[in-house]
């Protein structure tokens, strides 16, 4: 049985999309416009080989450089994550008060909705065509126009009142947030080595979910009908520009179109599309849906902040001991348990009321935001389980694409759901949701025609759910059956793979 892959830990304030491919150490060289000093030793060497010098040659490593095993992560990841975090705490900002500043102006719950499918297109239009802005300029002129773009579009929501105008806002900001993400991660990816990754996901995708909702609690004393919430996420967005002027690393390469195989992905594992589409018609409807519930249940705009940071750093946090749990146990059964749970607690909330305690709320609201991010996590790490590693990222990048889907169509149908019936019927229609992917996992399993044993597993790490650039980071590789991802015979003593559907 060949080593099963460890779950990945995901996050989901925003998303977006692009490949980029494996960047080495080799490629952490400097410019070639700097100055080069000649070691002597190797100058030696050359001459005595008879070999001439070329005009630019590589410095050669001395005795003292240190072993890339004992190397801790480079100071240059700093300026990236700096940019990280201040993308992430205007994103913050927007997430919870946008929605109740909408509902201030008079705008319909199903409106409001739109409006965030609109941003959510936006997101799919940046994964499937950054690559076209990122090509002719490179990456740090594309960070500035993605950067500067979405900051105009936040402060253009100031002086837009009509619902198409507020829809093209939106809809820039969603595009611009996928090229931001895909930049950051290619140069992340360009910054360390492969056995440094895994260290350095699980700082970024801190710094994601942290920031994020550190962005949700600093607009609690905001007005949500003046310019000020604007101003503070565009000023951070602008802002993201000075750490990344900071880099001193040769581009990566650049990123190329991303591949959707949906129909590949469905018969490598349909529960986990399935998990990843009820993630988006789920959660991601619930950070739209979400705070104009507390407003129509009577909750003031300190408590809604503060639940909808619960859901936040909960779907952060919780993943953690989850991601554990699914690394002992068969992933299916992790999933049938993920769905059984959100159903649990979407019943509970669904017949809660404003006589609930606030703590008690609080506390089911990050338990919601835990378990339903946790299906998206899981169902990646499901799916990779039975991919050869040739197919990992198109397969994770397919699985990210359908989550984008559902949370394009999660806000506008949650939404009107709320507005048709009551605010707690989206909890009715994220039960029924549930339900019925509950039932088709136990289907599959009764289904399933060879019972996997427990595999090895390998070193836990955290992947924030931001963009398919992220997969490249994958230091662990399976070979594929008859040979490896490089097309080389399997290695010997690689025990052949199990064909076990889900």
């Amino acid at each position: 049985m060949a080593p099963r892959i460890p779950f990945r830990l995901h996050y989901t304030p925003c998303f977006s999309t692009e490949i980029n491919r494996l960047c080495v150490a080799d490629d952490r060289r400097p410019r070639a416009s700097a100055v080069r000093f000649e070691h002597p030793a190797a100058t030696r060497a050359a001459a005595q080989a008879h070999t001439p010098e070329p005009a630019m040659t590589e410095p050669t490593p001395t005795a003292t450089t240190p072993p890339a095993s004992a190397a801790a992560l480079p100071w240059r990841v700093v300026p990236p994550l700096l940019s990280t975090a201040l993308v992430y705490l205007g994103a913050g900002v927007l997430g919870t008060l946008l929605p109740l500043r909408f509902s201030a102006q008079g705008l319909s719950p199903g409106l409001i909705g739109l409006l965030a499918t609109a941003e959510m297109a936006g997101f799919l239009v940046g994964c499937l065509q950054a690559h076209r802005v990122i090509a002719p300029v490179g990456l740090e002129r594309a960070f500035a126009a993605f950067a500067g773009m979405k900051a105009v579009a936040i402060l253009s929501l100031h002086f837009a009142s009509a619902p198409p105008a507020l829809a093209v806002a939106r809809f820039l900001i969603g595009l611009n947030a996928a090229g931001l993400a895909v930049v950051v991660e290619s140069w992340l990816n360009a910054l360390v080595p492969n056995h440094l990754r895994g260290r350095l996901l699980t700082i970024y995708v801190l710094v994601v979910g942290l920031f994020y909702g550190a962005g949700q609690l600093a607009g609690e004393a905001l007005n949500v009908l003046g310019p000020e919430l604007l101003f503070l996420a565009g000023i951070a967005t602008i802002l993201a520009l000075v750490p990344m002027a900071a880099i001193e690393v040769r581009a990566p390469r650049l990123p190329h179109k991303v591949e959707i195989r949906i129909l590949k992905a469905l018969r490598n594992s349909p529960v986990s599309v399935l998990a990843c589409a009820l993630n988006g018609l789920v959660l991601t409807a619930f950070l739209t849906v979400g705070p104009l519930y507390g407003e129509h249940e009577g909750y003031p705009q300190r408590a809604i902040i503060i639940l909808m940071a619960c859901v936040s750093l909960g779907g952060l946090l919780l993943q953690w001991p989850i991601g554990y749990v699914s690394d002992k146990i068969d992933r299916l059964y992790a999933l049938i348990a993920l769905g059984a749970g959100t159903l649990a607690v979407t019943l509970a909330l669904a017949t809660a009321d404003r006589t609930t305690p606030f703590v008690l709320l609080a506390l089911l609201f990050a338990v919601f935001g835990g378990l339903a991010e946790s299906l998206y996590a899981v169902g990646v790490a499901h799916a990779n389980d039975r991919a050869a590693s040739v197919d990992y990222v198109a397969l994770s990048s397919t699985l990210l694409f359908v989550w984008s889907l559902g949370g394009a169509i999660g806000p506008t149908a949650g939404s009107l759901v709320m507005e048709l019936v009551r605010p707690s019927a989206f909890f009715v229609y994220a039960a029924a949701l549930t339900f019925a992917f509950t039932v088709f996992a136990i289907w599959r399993l009764t289904r399933r025609r060879v019972e996997r044993a427990l595999e090895s597993r390998e070193e836990f790490l955290a992947y924030p759910q931001t963009s398919p650039a992220i997969y490249e980071w994958l230091p662990y590789h399976r070979e594929p059956p008859g040979g490896s991802a490089d097309g080389r015979p399997p290695s010997p003593g690689t025990a052949p793979r199990a064909t076990a559907r889900d």
